[in-house]
């Protein structure tokens, strides 16, 4: 399991990453759902998003887990960060 402060680092560079990607231009003054900004807080926060790769590579570093056990516990419990981490703990 991370510390608080690696956790924190991750977080820090998989923002700078999103940052340094080109917007499609396709999406430009469209707008997003929640799960599509890694900077928003809230539900996005309770509900583990496997669409997409940002919340998928956050939430695996944060539970120590591969992205494959990750989408099995979903798949068996689903979205709800709080069911994952329950069904983590069991294994």
């Amino acid at each position: 399991m991370p510390t608080r402060i690696e956790y924190i680092q991750h977080l820090q560079d998989l923002a700078a990453a999103e940052r340094a990607v080109a917007p499609d231009p396709d999406s430009i003054g469209k707008e997003k759902g929640m799960a599509d900004d890694p900077k928003k807080t809230g539900l996005d926060r309770k509900l583990i998003a496997m669409n997409e790769p940002h919340e998928v590579r956050s939430w695996s570093y944060a539970l120590g887990v591969t992205k494959q056990q990750l989408e099995e516990a979903v798949k068996a419990v689903g979205n709800s960060a709080e069911a994952v981490r329950a069904y983590l703990k069991k294994k």
